[in-house]
């Protein structure tokens, strides 16, 4: 998420404005110490402008 976030020129605050999701929130789900749901998943995804499955895949 973070790569896609900074490819994309996004602060997290920007994103998080986006996506409709509290920054803090948004900035432990992108360090992984919180589990995301899908619905928060799939709001992540509109503000980056992907489809959800693209944040599921490995590299």
């Amino acid at each position: 998420m973070r790569r896609l976030r900074a490819a994309r020129g996004l602060s997290q605050e920007a994103l998080a404005h986006e996506s409709g999701i509290n920054r803090t929130y948004l900035s432990s789900v992108e360090r992984s110490e919180r589990n995301v749901s899908l619905d928060n998943l799939a709001r992540i995804a509109s503000g980056l402008q992907i489809e959800p499955w693209k944040l599921l895949k490995g590299d």
